[in-house]
């Protein structure tokens, strides 16, 4: 099975659009995995909820529209 996990936490920035910041909260077996638009991403939780903690953590830090 191939290695499906981002590469470090935080990421590389994306030069098209960087500072859109539009974050999601993905499952992958029972691991979750939250990530920004913007190439950000956080290490696998097996909580849902943490990954929801770090996608907002993100937004906070970046002073992007928390929804």
């Amino acid at each position: 099975m191939a290695d499906q996990r981002p590469g470090a936490p935080g990421g590389t920035a994306r030069t098209d659009h960087p500072d859109e910041h539009r974050v999601e909260v993905e499952e992958r077996g029972s691991f979750s995995f939250a990530h920004c638009t913007c190439g950000w991403f956080a290490p696998g939780r097996r909580s849902r909820d943490k990954s929801r903690r770090d996608a907002a953590g993100h937004l906070l830090e970046t002073g992007a529209e928390v929804a």
